[in-house]
């Protein structure tokens, strides 16, 4: 698959425009200090459990964890917080808090869609 293409990401019923953290600084920096409006972040990886942080971020984001084509975990986290992934997966996806919560998205099938 060439990640590059990657516009979309439906997570059962919500689809996503995507920004894909597709280098070393991208990836790095992710959602802090910036502001991609309605867009998520996907972090695609090898199959790991993953750390992470919400250090200088500007608002409350929801992260969920992927495997394969399912949401195998995910979590709101407030700015200046710490995360480790219980479960281990293959894409991560970072946005905004919405009104989904996302502990109800665990299960749902994942596509990604190619622009």
């Amino acid at each position: 698959m060439q990640n590059k293409k990657i516009k979309k990401v439906k997570v059962g019923d919500f689809e996503f425009d995507v920004v894909l953290a597709d280098n070393f600084i991208k990836r790095g920096l992710g959602l802090m200090l910036r502001d991609i409006g309605d867009k998520a972040m996907l972090f695609l990886y090898k199959r790991r459990k993953i750390a992470m942080h919400t250090f200088f971020m500007l608002y409350p984001i929801d992260v969920i964890f992927i495997d394969k084509d399912r949401v195998v975990e995910a979590v709101r986290l407030k700015p200046w917080k710490t995360y480790k992934c219980k479960n281990y997966s293959t894409a991560m996806l970072e946005y905004k808090c919405r009104d989904i919560e996302p502990d109800k998205l665990v299960g749902k099938t994942v596509e990604f869609i190619k622009g």
